[in-house]
């Protein structure tokens, strides 16, 4: 019976040294498994997205999200920080903010950038405290997409949209093309101070026959012109009616 026990025993000792050395393994694979994370589900990776709004839709794990902006830390809670073409804030204790226009705070797993135009674009998710600082160890994604830019084809026949700007007494572009009968909106943008511009549509440089007039605006000021193209296609005239001769183009009517 004495060598039994003494077996035994040796046997009971073995399992507590056995257990003793497994144990900081799991505490380890639990502390790996149960770290926050966050992934960007769209758009993906070296994706080609059609100019104008796009979202960005994010997944998060072993966070707790809630809307507590601007509020104290509370570990393992906190919101998201969308940004756009800037690099990542990290620093510890410091709020992880960029220039207006480029970052966003929210709660929300998807986050709209509105009228985002062709060309390369990044965007970036990171975990923010409630106090806007990153999560330690910082928890972020990067994608990196191509914008491209609308053609006649992907123009859509019912509706197109034109940014134009008046500034130093120039229009930011002398060209603008259009689908033949398309319902046509010119978000006009007049950036001279104390100066009257206007947007005008004619059939030909001698302005004799309007298609379209918009009214005057005194900058900076901003106003929509809603009006239908002509159906037949050409190359018709564009103006601003107080400045004829300097602020001129080409509407196109394909």
């Amino acid at each position: 019976m004495i060598i039994r026990s003494k077996k035994l025993g040796g046997i009971l000792s073995s399992l507590v040294v056995l257990i003793a050395l497994a144990l900081p393994l799991c505490t380890a694979q639990m502390t790996t498994t149960g770290m926050p994370q966050v992934k960007i589900i769209e758009p993906k990776e070296e994706a080609q997205i059609p100019e104008g709004n796009i979202t960005v839709m994010a997944n998060v794990t072993n966070f707790n999200l809630v809307n507590k902006l601007g509020q104290s830390s509370v570990a393992g809670e906190g919101h998201l920080h969308y940004y756009i073409d800037v690099a990542v804030p990290k620093t510890p204790g410091k709020p992880a903010v960029t220039a207006i226009g480029t970052f966003a705070p929210t709660a929300n797993t998807t986050w709209t950038w509105p009228n985002v135009k062709p060309g390369k674009h990044n965007f970036s998710v990171q975990l923010a405290n409630n106090d806007h600082t990153p999560v330690i160890p910082v928890v972020y994604r990067t994608v990196n997409v191509t914008v491209t830019a609308s053609t006649l084809k992907t123009m859509s026949v019912k509706s197109v949209t034109i940014d134009l700007v008046a500034k130093s007494l120039s229009f930011n572009t002398t060209n603008i093309t259009v689908p033949a009968g398309a319902n046509i909106t010119v978000n006009f943008d007049n950036q001279d101070t104390y100066v009257p511009h206007n947007f005008a549509v004619y059939t030909d440089a001698s302005a004799k026959t309007a298609i379209y007039r918009g009214k005057n605006i005194t900058g900076p000021a901003k106003i929509s012109y809603i009006f239908t193209a002509p159906t037949k296609a050409g190359t018709y005239f564009f103006r601003c009616d107080v400045h004829p001769t300097t602020m001129t183009g080409q509407f196109i009517v394909q």
